[in-house]
């Protein structure tokens, strides 16, 4: 008789009885084990509730609210926690069966509370089972008092993709509503973390007193870029290689106030600022005017959009500027630029310019607005269009507009190139260019087509997507659970197409909204502090 391996017999907690009644998180692998160590009374009971549930149709008033149904997890992901609602007053405990198409034993669980997270070994279980066929779970409520009469029931599907993401992921995490100031800027964190970990990810760079924000990679991890305002200067970006213990001095930094610009205009912040994925060059938004709101809406507390600018291009080796020709129309607003992989495209993002919105464009400030966002959206309403234009080492070309991502009576922004070149993501809502509580996600043919409204879309506000190194998987944030910002992750095939999408829950603090979220070419523990030293 073959020995039956000791790690798969799962016990997590012991049962205890009080009239049949149970608790804690009780799981097991039908394949080598039944239910050990309970009771006989209770060992009944799990029989006749798995017999039930067999006989049982899917009962109203129970949701699976997570995963979602369809999800599809990375290889390498930790175990998530599994969600329901049960709306019945009848159930007391649940059983959950873990189904699979590859093998005829099913995993089973025993809660008394309305979730249950898979422990490593069951979760690897379920993950090694659920690659060539969906694992089918399946939520019963019970009341055992009735002999384990089935109260409440329900099922999704999940499966496990052959793709690994082998990528670390680099976010920033704010309180809301985000303020300026030292005080507030402290409180900021960016984090660095792996989604195979079960602990949160590591903090690498918090307690600055001053404001940083947009940050990218080169593609193959060895350059991080960062917006960071060094020394009051708001056009300041930092350009440095990766390392473990990064300390950030006057040579790591390049300001986007030394592009020459007319005596009326404030001073070059640099918006939107990309590093391209070789690390040889940056593109920018340059001469641009912005309106900026405070909201009085917790969620969405800020209203930003530029309404004039021009995109222009840095040499880094060179630490030159230069305008990039075809986006230097000042009859538009040009910006959001974002590179292809292979630098010969740069597709951003236009409106004709809408001045009108400032008092006096010499003096443009931060207003505080008694309104929320739907409010001034419909007061200052703007929509962007999507072009796409040759980089041609700097020479630039003539801009095309993107069929599919423009003239569609939408804004279209954020565009993202997958790895391969074959895709463009971006975001599209009524109006605006970040946090807008309609924005959802598009996929389009990177030479422009018929875009597609993605599958991972949640109910609110979806946006700051970043493609893994593989081009196989995406993130994006969304404010579908929460007010505070939370991390998704779908997966994209070769045909474009993307799943119900994985939360990072790992990735979340409460009362801290996780966002721009970005993949790199890096393990999680590459590095572990980045610092100003010379402040």
């Amino acid at each position: 008789m073959k020995k039956i391996p000791q790690l798969l017999i799962i016990l997590l907690a012991s049962i205890v009885l009080s009239h049949c009644a149970f608790s804690g998180n009780n799981s097991w692998d039908s394949q080598v084990s039944g239910p050990l160590g309970m009771p006989e009374e209770t060992r009944h009971l799990v029989q006749k509730l798995i017999t039930n549930s067999k006989k049982a149709g899917n009962k109203t008033g129970l949701t699976i609210t997570y995963p979602f149904d369809g999800t599809v997890f990375p290889p390498e992901i930790a175990a998530p926690v599994i969600v329901w609602q049960d709306a019945g007053s009848a159930s007391k405990h649940w059983l959950i069966i873990v189904e699979f198409r590859s093998r005829l034993s099913p995993i089973y669980a025993l809660v008394d509370k309305q979730h249950w997270m898979p422990d490593k070994t069951i979760w690897e279980i379920i993950k090694a089972n659920s690659v060539h066929g969906a694992a089918k779970i399946t939520v019963c409520g019970f009341d055992n008092k009735h002999a384990g009469n089935i109260t409440a029931k329900n099922s999704i599907s999940i499966l496990t993709s052959k793709d690994r993401v082998d990528a670390a992921i680099f976010y920033r995490q704010v309180q809301l509503p985000f303020k300026v100031g030292k005080k507030n800027f402290k409180k900021i964190k960016w984090r660095l973390g792996d989604i195979s970990a079960y602990e949160k990810p590591a903090v690498v760079m918090e307690n600055l007193d001053v404001c940083a924000s947009c940050h990218l990679f080169s593609k193959d991890g060895t350059l991080i870029s960062m917006e960071m305002n060094y020394k009051d200067d708001s056009g300041a970006h930092f350009i440095t290689p990766v390392a473990e213990n990064i300390e950030l001095s006057g040579k790591d930094f390049m300001t986007w106030n030394d592009f020459p610009k007319p005596e009326l205009l404030p001073k070059t912040r640099g918006l939107f600022a990309k590093i391209s994925p070789t690390g040889k060059y940056m593109v920018s938004t340059v001469h641009e005017i912005s309106y900026a709101a405070l909201t009085n809406d917790f969620a969405f507390c800020q209203l930003f959009f530029p309404t004039y600018g021009v995109l222009a291009w840095y040499a880094v080796d060179q630490k030159k500027f230069q305008l990039l020709p075809g986006a230097d129309d000042y009859d538009f607003v040009q910006t959001d630029p974002s590179w292809s992989w292979d630098e010969k495209y740069i597709v951003f993002a236009r409106a004709h310019t809408k001045n009108e919105y400032h008092k006096d464009i010499t003096n443009i400030r931060t207003h505080i607005e008694n309104a929320d966002i739907h409010e001034l959206n419909q007061r200052f309403p703007i929509q962007y269009d999507l072009y796409r234009i040759p980089f041609n080492q700097g020479q630039g070309g003539t801009p095309e507009p993107l069929q599919g991502a423009g003239r569609n009576g939408m804004s279209n922004y954020f565009p993202r190139y997958s790895p391969d070149g074959k895709w463009i993501v971006f975001t599209r809502s009524k109006t605006g260019i970040m946090l807008q509580p309609d924005s959802e996600l598009f996929i389009i043919p990177a030479a422009g087509g018929v875009p597609r409204r993605m599958q991972c879309n949640r109910k609110l506000f979806n946006s700051w997507h970043s493609f893994a190194p593989n081009g196989k998987w995406m993130l994006f944030s969304s404010k579908a659970n929460t007010p505070f910002t939370e991390i998704f992750l779908t997966h994209i095939d070769e045909n474009g197409l993307d799943s119900p999408p994985v939360c990072l829950s790992r990735f979340s603090d409460d009362r801290y909204a996780a966002n721009v979220p970005e993949f790199v070419n890096i393990e999680a523990g590459t590095i572990k502090r980045i610092v100003i030293s010379d402040q």
